[in-house]
């Protein structure tokens, strides 16, 4: 699922959707802080990354946090 400005979008095809029709053409990222802590669900991981956008012709950047859950998926072989 991916939240923007209060919009949830669902599923992978939706999302690629959503990000391949933003009204902007041009977008550099600047990463400041990536934050990491243990989490108990199932021994994942917390993630805050946060930093600025800018858009092309724009004169100020725009701020953004994102935080994320990961989750270890085990894969098992048999033989």
């Amino acid at each position: 699922m991916l939240t923007v400005e209060s919009q949830k979008i669902q599923g992978a095809q939706n999302i690629v959707a959503k990000l391949t029709y933003l009204p902007f053409n041009q977008c550099l990222h600047s990463i400041t802080t990536i934050d990491c802590q243990p989490s108990s669900a199932a021994s994942g991981m917390l993630v805050f990354v946060s930093g600025n956008l800018q858009l092309a012709n724009q004169q100020h950047a725009l701020k953004f946090n994102h935080p994320l859950s990961t989750i270890p998926i085990l894969l098992f072989f048999s033989l």
